[in-house]
């Protein structure tokens, strides 16, 4: 993800913005950052419940998919998710976060 920050295919595609402060630019970096991990917890939390198996394209063991690459794919779902499949992954994706001191701490009472 962080491999190459101005690569238009790989990276942000950086060297097409401008950000006019360093401050501006960290606090986004620092959300990114943020995004980046939920998205991560979400496809452990898809792991956890086994849901990843809806998402294989085969029956061979072990993992085809990142786990960030499963949050962004159960992220895209979650609108359309029926309720047998929406409330287990929520419950392990809270679960996972609470596991989480820095997530706690900072955003404690949501």
């Amino acid at each position: 993800m962080f491999r190459n920050f101005k690569d238009l295919r790989y990276g942000w595609g950086l060297s097409w913005t401008h950000i006019g402060t360093t401050e501006r630019r960290d606090r986004l970096f620092l959300l990114a950052a943020m995004a980046f991990v939920l998205l991560i917890l979400l496809g452990a939390a898809g792991e956890h419940t086994g849901l990843d198996k809806r998402l294989k394209t085969s029956t061979r063991p072990g993992r085809q998919l990142s786990l960030f690459r499963q949050g962004m794919r159960w992220y895209e779902l979650l609108p359309g998710l029926k309720d047998e499949v929406l409330r287990p992954l929520t419950d392990a994706f809270y679960a996972l976060l609470e596991r989480q001191p820095l997530f706690r701490q900072v955003f404690g009472t949501l």
